[in-house]
């Protein structure tokens, strides 16, 4: 593999079929070398680079099969609407994402990595249901369920402190689980509901509370009605004020908001905290991936939250400020993605409708023992 110097306004002027996959390497920028080879197992994917117009400068002799045998052309048209958008997004946003996709009757997984000029786009055949996961996460729910029995016997034997103790380590066990088994494959249909911005910010305000944790909300006015799994957008939600506490220090304050962009529904999750520091923002998207993840220094969080996204066709955006702090910003289209599904009463489940409330799982990484110690 060359890291070649080539102009990179002279590359996206030009276009030439590749017929080896390693030679569609060959004189691209640093910035799209880097990209390409991070941790993305690239040359056993079809790739392509398209402009900040979705037009297609390069590409792999492998994508050529997969969108088009041509050289100078638009992805529009052959990708569909809504993905076209979030590409547009991404790199306007200059953020990373991986959206479910079907092409040739075969279902992908394309990410989104935005560059300077455009967009490198990466077609990993999508994840199957891995059977293994599955049946580890129900024995790890069961002894999650099995902690959380023997907790409420020794609250009625008095022992509090031991019962938070055990009630401590099974929200963190499923935590665990319910962010391991989304990465790793678990089936992609969701609970389609009518969904209120305004619920969501208010249950969430009140599972902080729960736990002694002030935000500030700003519910949107007049509320925004959209369509998603409640359960799963409020998790990522408590996912992202979970790494704000987790990184903004002590004395943290966090501010919750949704509002209405184009045919979206922005969650947003500020603080005026330290801030993720900048290592790990280039690196949250695949960190869980990588043989050097340590716990707890960057974790599945973040992914998780993204899966959540792209589940939805939305997109997961972390803006940096200025004076420190982080703001993240969940984008949730209004519309079902899959409008047959709404009355659809199957789909993925996490332990959260078994009556547990999603703070108490998501928080568990943050917050110690003595949280979950009952009155």
């Amino acid at each position: 593999m060359q890291s070649g110097q080539q102009n990179s306004d002279k590359f996206e002027r030009t276009w030439e079929p590749q017929g080896d996959p390693k030679a569609f390497f060959d004189g691209l920028p640093h910035e799209l070398l880097y990209a390409a080879c991070r941790g993305l197992e690239a040359s056993l994917h079809p790739m392509a680079y398209v402009s900040e117009q979705l037009m297609v400068l390069r590409q792999t002799d492998t994508c050529r099969g997969l969108l088009a045998d041509a050289g100078f052309y638009s992805i529009e048209g052959i990708l569909p609407e809504a993905v076209c958008e979030t590409i547009r997004q991404c790199i306007h946003t200059n953020t990373e994402q991986a959206v479910p996709v079907t092409l040739m009757e075969k279902a992908w997984e394309l990410r989104i990595i935005p560059t300077e000029h455009g967009a490198l786009l990466v077609f990993a055949a999508a994840a199957k249901q891995q059977i293994g996961v599955t049946l580890a996460a129900s024995h790890l729910r069961d002894s999650a369920q099995s902690l959380l029995l023997q907790a409420e016997m020794l609250e009625q034997q008095g022992m509090q402190d031991a019962a938070a103790q055990l009630r401590w380590q099974a929200m963190r066990i499923l935590r665990q689980v319910n962010h391991m088994q989304l990465l790793a494959g678990a089936p992609e249909m969701l609970r389609w509901t009518q969904c209120s911005a305004c619920r969501v910010l208010q249950q969430i305000e009140e599972q902080l509370a729960g736990h002694d944790i002030r935000v500030a909300v700003s519910a949107p006015q007049p509320d925004i009605t959209f369509y998603a799994d409640e359960g799963l957008v409020m998790a990522a939600l408590l996912t992202l004020v979970s790494n704000s506490l987790r990184h903004g220090g002590p004395k943290v304050h966090i501010a919750l908001s949704a509002e209405k962009l184009g045919g979206t529904v922005s969650f947003g999750v500020a603080d005026d905290g330290a801030g993720i520091e900048a290592r790990a923002l280039a690196r949250m998207n695949d960190t869980w991936r990588q043989p050097d993840a340590v716990p707890g220094a960057w974790g599945l969080g973040i992914p998780y939250a993204r899966k959540i996204a792209s589940m939805h066709s939305g997109l997961l955006l972390f803006l940096q400020g200025k004076k420190g702090g982080t703001s993240a910003y969940l984008r949730i289209p209004l519309e079902a993605v899959d409008a047959d599904a709404l009355e659809s009463d199957s789909g993925y489940q996490t332990i959260l409708s078994s009556g547990l409330a999603a703070a108490d799982i998501e928080l568990s990484d943050v917050l110690d023992a003595a949280a979950y110690r009952r009155a």
